[in-house]
């Protein structure tokens, strides 16, 4: 079985941290600790097998499949590549799916 490596784009790495600063302010920090977890947690799991993962229709293009893998009401996006796994961006599916195309790389 292969295992890929998975990176955290400077998008997706801003994209955590907002979505922690969101629940912090808006709940407490012991949930934003909660919810950064379980989300970083996911992420390990595309080390193996991420193309059993659904293609993004909106955020994919012509040249790059854009996947994605849920967690509560987070879309990870990831694109794979050779032996990595690039982590594009998180998105809460509250937002309208048009912002999806911000993450068209």
């Amino acid at each position: 079985m292969q295992t890929y490596k998975v990176y955290l784009s400077d998008l997706a790495t801003i994209d955590l941290s907002r979505i922690v600063d969101y629940i912090t302010n808006a709940d407490s920090q012991e949930r934003a600790k909660y919810v950064e977890q379980g989300i970083l947690e996911a992420m390990k799991k595309l080390s193996t097998f991420p193309t059993a993962h659904p293609i993004d229709g909106y955020a994919s293009t012509d040249e790059r499949e854009i996947r994605f893998l849920m967690k509560w009401r987070y879309k990870i996006l990831f694109f794979v590549e050779a032996e990595t796994v690039q982590v594009v961006g998180i998105f809460h599916t509250a937002q309208s799916p048009d912002k999806l195309l911000f993450y068209r790389l």
